[in-house]
């Protein structure tokens, strides 16, 4: 499944959609998630960023997110499932059907959650950001140009929509929340996080997964 650029329509509807979200689940699910940046060192606050953002969409949802160079400080009584992540600085090779660039991209697990492999576009990624002119950044995230931590909190949103593909077993995209089909610059730049969230049927399907992965 892919995460696909493109602009975001907010209309009354998507307002309406935040609000009757599920409240928080306690899903109890930890995964351990092993990323991989190909090409160059990134800035250490770009992936501190990025875990933090991943992490903090998936643990209002009772989802733990586990990065193997922290496991002293995290500990999970069981890991339920494992990701191998890839961050590349070269366009994607993947594009839907009108040319548009896909942010990332990974394939279903519908059984055990394996070294499931998911694929971030960090120079599409940044690209998307960086097409927010000055003056619209600024309300965004505080400051007129993107710098590292701007890039990371994106990276870590991209992140966290496809580790949902997986998850929830989810091979198609949602009208709103962390499962919409593409992010805007503005979401993806937005210091807030309100757009990223899970339907009630999604938290259902998460509560669902939960017990399969227990009984495996």
């Amino acid at each position: 499944m892919g995460l696909l650029s493109g602009q975001l329509w907010r209309t009354a509807g998507a307002a309406l959609c935040v609000l009757l979200i599920a409240s928080e689940a306690a899903a109890g699910i930890c995964l351990e998630v092993d990323v991989t940046f190909a090409g160059r060192d990134p800035s250490p606050v770009t992936v501190q960023s990025m875990q933090s953002e991943a992490s903090a969409i998936w643990q209002r949802y009772g989802v733990q997110l586990q990065w193997p160079p922290s496991r002293h400080d995290v500990q999970c009584l069981r890991v339920h499932g494992t990701f191998d992540v890839l961050v590349e600085y070269q366009a994607s090779p993947v594009e839907n059907a009108s040319g548009s660039s896909v942010l990332g991209s990974t394939h279903l697990a519908p059984a055990a959650i394996d070294r499931a492999r998911i694929f971030v576009d960090y120079d599409e990624t940044e690209h998307l950001l960086e097409s927010l002119s000055a003056s619209r950044l600024i309300p965004l995230v505080g400051h007129p140009d993107i710098g590292p931590a701007d890039i990371g909190r994106a990276l870590g949103r991209v992140l966290a929509h496809e580790i949902g593909h997986v998850l929830l077993d989810a091979p198609r995209h949602q009208p709103w929340g962390l499962m919409r089909r593409s992010f805007a610059p503005d979401d993806l730049a937005a210091r807030q996080r309100w757009s990223y969230t899970l339907s009630k049927k999604e938290v259902e399907r998460l509560a669902s997964r939960e017990r399969d992965l227990n009984e495996r």
